[in-house]
């Protein structure tokens, strides 16, 4: 076992005594938690929740149609609905492997080079240019969300119809973090990159299209918050729902559990919490949630990895 694999063992064992002391010592009010977000989950609005179900169906078809028009631009003629498969398969893959954002990029990568002949590199430059591309409306998110907290509200105020000073100063340093960031992993990201710009001509064709494409995918993602919240008849607003998606996202690149198996939950319950949800209603929408995005999704996902033959590129996947 190497290194970071036993880091991780030690990190879970970690947590599960520290949840296992916390359920000992806060029995009571877990109890009640309990039997209040029950009685929640019997009154929900199942249309909402085959909504919301359905919308996440519709988001991972989206994926589907972006990687397609990657995957057209630098010559590969598929169809989205051949793709749906291997993102599902990848999302099961990514609800059993630390870091659920990244896990499942391995399988995509071997298993359409197996089922349709990709070439390996191809995959990998086509996967980083979505990931790129994805940065720009997941950064907006990110901003949108962050003018809700307190300790960052007061740098995004306008005056007098202006942007503030601390605007004007947080955006630069911002943009100059992002810069940093990138800068110190350059040596990382520079084999990746130098692949980006070799192919850069060709991947431009689907830049609008995988721009489009990449808002409407965290679009539906918010559709499918607020749709959770109306099956629970919760009045949530649209900035605590779209900083519940950001905060998700967030929580599940954290490589510490699979599929970010507590860390998620306890992370989006603590987020309700602050925004002055109940604990009943923060716990039931994050419970429905996880249902969806994880419960079902894992499903769908291992009857496509074993119809398609997934499971076997799966295997070669952790064989390398």
């Amino acid at each position: 076992m190497d290194r970071g694999a036993l880091r991780r063992g030690v990190a879970v064992i970690l947590l599960l005594i520290t949840a296992s002391i916390l359920v000992y010592v806060h029995w009571t009010e877990i109890t009640l938690f309990l039997e209040e977000s029950r009685k929640m989950l019997r009154q929900i609005q199942i249309r909402y929740f085959v909504l919301a179900f359905s919308v996440y169906l519709l988001s991972v078809y989206f994926f589907a149609i972006r990687w397609q028009k990657v995957l057209s631009s630098i010559g590969y003629d598929l169809k989205a609905t051949d793709l749906l498969p291997v993102f599902f398969g990848a999302i099961f893959v990514n609800n059993f492997t630390p870091a659920s954002r990244f896990g499942g990029e391995p399988l995509r990568i071997i298993w359409v080079n197996r089922r349709f002949g990709i070439i390996h590199t191809h995959a990998l430059i086509t996967i980083l240019f979505e990931r790129l591309v994805e940065a720009i409306p997941v950064s907006l998110l990110f901003l949108y969300s962050l003018y809700f907290f307190p300790f960052t509200r007061n740098i995004f105020q306008l005056h007098r119809g202006m942007l503030s000073w601390s605007t004007a100063l947080f955006l630069p340093l911002f943009l100059l973090g992002a810069g940093t960031g990138t800068w110190l992993f350059r040596k990382r990201l520079e084999p990746f990159l130098n692949r980006l710009h070799q192919n850069w001509k060709q991947l431009r064709k689907s830049f609008v299209s995988v721009l489009l494409l990449s808002c409407g995918v965290w679009v539906l993602d918010i559709v499918r918050l607020e749709m959770v919240a109306s099956a629970l008849k919760l009045p949530i607003p649209l900035h605590i729902i779209a900083t519940v998606s950001i905060f998700y996202l967030v929580l599940g690149c954290l490589p510490i559990t699979p599929g970010g198996l507590g860390i998620v939950e306890g992370g989006l319950v603590y987020l309700l919490l602050y925004f002055g949800l109940p604990l009943a209603s923060a716990g039931s929408f994050v419970f429905l949630e996880r249902l969806i995005s994880y419960g079902l999704s894992s499903m769908i996902g291992f009857l496509y990895l074993s119809y398609y033959g997934g499971v076997t590129a799966w295997k070669n996947t952790k064989s390398r």
